[in-house]
């Protein structure tokens, strides 16, 4: 017998807390909060996923699964009412005894977590690690930093991850023309002002993302940063599904499955005047 507290203590080991940066910690959001309530909370089936969407949550219920695990929470602020997709969510949650957690920020900077396993999906070779100061004043590896594949510019290099990633579009700010050199990755949305100026005082040209804000898109434009933006979820989604492998092998009595995120927009070429 499986309790939620063994998986919480495992999943607190693989994404430590003092890791945690801009807000984004590990706790279990739904479900039993004391040591008692989850040692006598016994767990047969979990689900992982990226974000805790109406989706997953759905197929969560139809499996019949006792916990949720996530890299994104359901509220990522604290509210004082629920109400919309909010509400219908926990209710379902709730009303199946779903217990949810969230693995947060941690399994980013963690060996072998996000930035890893995007890393190992891309093909990258890393030479070394980028790190900033996490929320609870540690140093945090929050990205790695690559080896240019056998491309030599910025054009090449785009339609590389493309095909690696399986992607229709690539969103891309800088010169294609730019000869690639030292890579910088960082997956999901991550990325700050901090991070940029301290990636170009290392010489670093490329920067590989999920999403960047526009503030910084454009700061790194300025800077002469080249940047690619995958999709947060799209760059998340290795990681999630490698963290379903490595608690698969150490609960082999635990029925785990990994359910990918859905994209949520798609690049479109505009049609030309009488071609609809």
């Amino acid at each position: 017998m499986t309790t939620l507290l063994q998986i919480v203590k495992r999943l607190q080991e693989l994404a430590p807390r003092d890791m945690t940066i801009q807000g984004l910690e590990s706790r279990v959001e739904i479900g039993p909060q004391s040591d008692t309530d989850q040692t006598n909370t016994t767990v047969k089936r979990v689900l992982i996923a990226t974000y805790p969407s109406a989706r997953v949550v759905t197929k969560a219920s139809q499996d019949k699964s006792n916990l949720l695990v996530t890299y994104r929470p359901l509220f990522p602020f604290v509210i004082d009412r629920l109400s919309g997709l909010d509400l219908v969510r926990v209710r379902l949650l709730a009303k199946n005894y779903i217990s949810t957690y969230v693995i947060g920020s941690g399994w980013l900077c963690a060996r072998d977590g996000l930035n890893d396993a995007l890393l190992d999906t891309l093909g990258l070779e890393k030479i070394g690690d980028f790190s900033t100061e996490s929320d609870y004043g540690q140093l945090a590896t929050i990205g790695r930093i690559c080896k240019p594949p056998g491309v030599k510019n910025h054009s090449g290099f785009a339609n590389y991850i493309a095909s690696k990633l399986n992607l229709s579009t690539v969103m891309f700010s800088g010169d294609l023309d730019d000869e690639v050199g030292d890579v910088l990755v960082i997956a999901g949305n991550h990325v700050d002002m901090p991070d940029i100026i301290n990636a170009r005082q290392q010489d670093i040209k490329t920067l590989v993302t999920g999403e960047l804000a526009p503030d910084l898109r454009l700061l790194a434009k300025e800077e002469g940063m080249n940047t690619l933006e995958l999709g947060a979820f799209v760059s998340e989604d290795p990681g999630m599904k490698r963290l379903r492998d490595s608690i698969s092998l150490e609960f082999p009595e635990l029925k785990i499955d990994f359910i990918a995120a859905t994209p949520l927009v798609h690049g479109l070429k505009p049609y030309k005047e009488g071609m609809a």
